[in-house]
């Protein structure tokens, strides 16, 4: 068997330990894997190398990807099928190993399946937002890099109190990231995009924790509506300095954790085992603990909105 691996739209920690899992495993069975540089637009144009197994190794434990990536729509252009069909059949390539988000499976895998082409998909993204599945690679390690820097604001507030301390996540428009960090760490507020909330509440809230414990600690999801406005906005309606710390995509380079080393040991070898089956399209999915090929395409429902309890937990709601 010949897997050909494809990493498409945002990458994400554990990629690398994935493909080093998966290599790994194919090595140990006489089965061959090459990757795609520069997503679907690289494989299309033949940017395909064999995978080196001690190189990626090696960057098991780093964040991003040793295959690079790509947002370019290559898939849809009118002739991509045929051009696809074609790479493959040339280099003998009987299946792809995909690595991608929301927006990556729900459209690539129903035309892989259209054009009889043979894949499994990985759920690989920090929003932790894919349909259909309680957990993506890569979320646990950006919630990890979160703590740290927390626990730096922590350490200076305590020191030089009287602030208000704002954490920005990434997650574009959910707020899952955001919501899983603010929770763990007790802060005392968090802003998500699924959810509306009032400036006066805020500084009402806000007001109050300085006054009773010296700061105040909130985490916001980069999609929620306003978000630019918030460190002119809260000092004037509580007159207490805000300062504003933007995790970035530092977070999609995080050091790799290991529930997502683990994770992408897991979600490889069932991957592997699935292709090796003859299975034609399918997502590996989390639920309720349990990892297991979900086959077919993604579902077309959206994910649900974060969990309101925990959202109205952090809030004092």
């Amino acid at each position: 068997m010949k897997t050909v691996i494809v990493v498409s739209g945002g990458d994400a920690p554990g990629i690398n330990a994935a493909i080093a899992a998966y290599t790994r495993l194919a090595s140990q069975n006489g089965d061959r894997v090459i990757g795609a540089h520069d997503g679907f637009a690289g494989l299309l144009s033949g940017q395909l190398t064999e995978i080196d197994l001690p190189a990626v190794d090696l960057l098991s434990g780093r964040g991003g990807s040793w295959l690079t990536s790509s947002r370019a729509p290559a898939l849809a252009r009118r002739d991509a099928g045929e051009r696809l069909s074609r790479v493959l059949a040339q280099e003998k390539i009987d299946n792809l190993l995909l690595f991608g988000g929301d927006g990556t499976i729900k459209f690539v895998i129903p035309r892989l399946q259209t054009w009889d082409l043979s894949c499994i998909a990985l759920p690989t993204t920090i929003d932790n937002d894919v349909p259909g599945t309680d957990y993506t690679l890569g979320h646990d390690s950006a919630c990890n890099y979160a703590w740290q820097t927390i626990e730096g604001i922590r350490a200076t507030a305590n020191a030089l109190p009287g602030r208000i301390f704002l954490v920005e996540t990434l997650g574009g428009d959910s707020g899952y990231l955001a919501l899983a960090i603010a929770y763990a760490c007790g802060a005392d507020a968090v802003l998500l995009p699924e959810y509306d909330f009032s400036m006066d509440w805020l500084a009402q809230r806000l007001k109050t924790t300085v006054a009773r414990r010296g700061y105040a600690l909130v985490l916001l999801s980069e999609g929620v509506t306003g978000a630019e406005r918030l460190t002119d906005e809260i000092p004037k309606m509580t007159g207490i300095r805000v300062r504003l710390t933007r995790l970035g995509h530092a977070q999609r380079g995080a050091a790799v954790s290991h529930i997502d080393r683990q994770s992408a040991v897991d979600m490889s070898r069932i991957a592997y085992d699935a292709l090796k089956r003859g299975l034609r399209a399918g997502i590996v999915v989390s639920r309720d603990g349990a990892l297991a090929v979900r086959e077919g395409e993604a579902t077309a429902a959206g994910k649900p909105a974060p969990d309101y309890q925990q959202y109205a937990f952090v809030n004092g709601l």
